[in-house]
This record gives C-alpha cells, structure tokens and sequence, in this order.
C-alpha cells in the first residue's frame, strides 16, 4: 500500500521494491474482480511483509522520530481522507450505489482516524473497505514510533515484542470484540517478517544465490499462494501467505542489480505502476464496483478482467499524479519545516 521512495539513502531507491508493489496491486484488484480462478487476497500478506521491509530500511536510513511520524501521515492520510470523504458524500446522496455502507458520522470519524469498528454488514471494515489494512498499518508504525524513541539501536525487538504482545494480550477473548477481531490476526507477524527481510538484505545473505534461482524462487512462490488460495486448505495465512511473500519480497529486491541493468520498458511500466500502487489500491473498489453493479459487460470474462484491471492502474495512476504524490510532497515538506532548523535532518 504506502509507497516510500524518496529518502535520503541509495539503498531506498529499490526498483524491485516498485515491482513487488505493482505486483502486489494488481493481484489485489484481480481478487476484488471475482474472476475464476478466484485468488489474490495474497496482495495484502505482500504489501505488509514490503511495510516491514521499508520501515527497517527507513530506519536503517537515520529518520528519527519526528521525520518518521511526518513522512508515515503525510503518506497515508491525504488520499485516504479524500476518498472516505467521497465515499460518505456518495452515501448521503446516492446510498443505492452502495451495498451496506451508509452516510453515519461516527462510522467517518472512526474511519479517518483509523479505529476499528463493525461496518454496517459485520465486518472489521472502516467506511472504505480496504482501508482495513491501513489500520494494522498505523498500529504498526506506532509500535515502531514508540520503539525508535525508547532504544533506535533496539526498535527491530521493541517493535515484535510490541506487535506480538498485542496479539497475545489482546487478540483472545477480551472485553471488547472490536479488539479481539482486530488484534487476534496473524497479519502482525508479517511486519515482524518484513523487518527480518531487510536485516537478510543488509547483510547480502542471499547473494551467493544465482540470479535464476532468485527468479525461480520468486516465481515459485507466486505461484504457491495462487494455488494454495485457489484450493483454500485449512492452515494458517502466516504459513500459506506470510512465508512465501518473505521469499518473494527476499528475492525481488535480491535481483536488484539485474533489474537494474536490464532496465526496459517491462521494468520501467512495472515501476509506473509500482509508484501508484497505494492510489490504486485505495481507488480500485470505485472502478471495480461499477462493472458488478451495473450491466456494462461481462466483467468475469478474459478480456473483461483485462479491461478491468488496466482501468483500475490508469485511474490509480491519474490519482498519484494529480493528488497522492503532490499532496504527499506538500504536507512532508510543510510539517518538516516546522521543525526548529537546528534540529531538522535530510529527509
């Protein structure tokens, strides 16, 4: 989801880390088309394991405190407000459109300010739906805001002990079942995995790996989650989805230099995509609903999902371009002034 690019240090700017998000994107619209075969809820477990990986790096890159909780809201907030905006006007004045959501206040609130609560159909869902992720999102950087400022030399164990605390402590059968549903997931474990990911890649502790088995692997692990969601076996998604998205996200941004070197019109589309994979991926239930609400055309056919699918990335393209990156830019940079000029450092 959140994309992160530009920090001070050269080992931020991962292609690979683009493509993994392009990958990552588009496997989740897939998902929401409903087409057969019916996989792709696997698009999440990526962009998490990818979260943990960028917050190490960004770590690792020398943001203090300050730096990190401007860049995390200026990243998330602005395009989230504005579509869970327009979701609850379209509410208000065309409910018809919706299935469940309707024009409540309080929901909106809860919403923006990322608490969870029960939509109107029983699901663990803020106003726009797949703004879900973006809370496990924000418990994530506060546990790692609160690691950084207690020991920064310790944040990677603060922030697990944190993360896993709160899904023992809080995830089984407490007073509250908002908190039990929320926090009893597995979901946090692949931020902890992420984290570890980039302490592998630091190290190079994969480089001795050819570059065809680094494509073997990551193809291989694709395919593992497609099929296994596909064929829906009862074992856990830490297994079946975290794991293979380590190995995936692992030997992506271990073939760095390959991509690097052939860096074509594949790579340089798939990067295009990757830089507006969180607008797309917020905005792609307004393209995708439509198609199923209304008789355009068969929206589960080949050439259906295609169309789908590109309409969604050129939407999500056109959204990071006009608003997602400008405003992204405008309230890091403006917030970050703030900051005394003694104490501020590059960002």
């Amino acid at each position: 989801m959140p994309n992160e690019k530009n920090e001070s240090s050269p080992i931020s700017n991962l292609k690979s880390l683009q493509i993994l998000r392009a990958i990552a994107a588009t496997t989740v619209v897939y998902y929401h088309i409903g087409a057969i075969p019916h996989f792709g809820s696997f698009g999440v477990d990526i962009f998490f394991v990818i979260s943990g990986f960028v917050m190490a790096m960004v770590i690792a890159n020398g943001q203090d405190t300050y730096q990190f909780a401007v860049s995390r809201l200026a990243r998330i907030v602005p395009l989230y407000w504005i579509l869970t905006t327009c979701l609850l006007v379209v509410a208000a004045v065309k409910p018809s459109l919706l299935n469940s959501t309707t024009a409540n206040f309080e929901n909106y609130l809860k919403s923006i300010f990322f608490i969870p609560y029960f939509k109107e159909n029983g699901a663990l869902n803020p106003m726009l739906a797949v703004g879900w992720t973006l809370n496990y999102e924000m418990f994530f950087y506060l546990c790692i805001w609160l690691s950084i400022f207690v020991a920064r030399k310790h944040y990677l164990a603060l922030t697990s002990i944190l993360l896993i605390s709160a899904y023992l402590g809080f995830g089984w059968n407490t007073a509250s079942p908002v908190a039990t549903s929320f926090f009893h997931s597995q979901l946090f474990f692949e931020f902890i995995f992420g984290m570890l990911s980039f302490e592998i890649y630091r190290r190079n502790l994969m480089k001795t790996l050819h570059s065809h088995v680094m494509i073997f692997l990551g193809i291989s692990s694709y395919v593992v989650m497609a099929t296994t969601e596909t064929l829906n076996p009862d074992i856990d998604r830490v297994m079946y989805f975290g794991l293979p998205s380590v190995l995936l996200v692992l030997s992506l941004t271990n073939l760095e230099d390959l991509i690097r070197r052939k860096d074509g019109s594949v790579t340089k589309a798939l990067t295009t995509i990757g830089d507006g994979s969180y607008a797309t991926y917020l905005s792609h239930f307004f393209v995708v609903v439509p198609f199923h609400k209304f008789d355009i055309f068969n929206p589960y056919t080949p050439i259906g999902v295609s169309i789908i699918v590109l309409l969604c990335l050129a939407v999500g393209h056109l959204l990071y371009k006009v608003l997602d990156n400008p405003l992204h830019k405008y309230f890091k940079h403006k917030f970050l002034a703030l900051r005394p000029s003694q104490q501020r450092t590059g960002t």
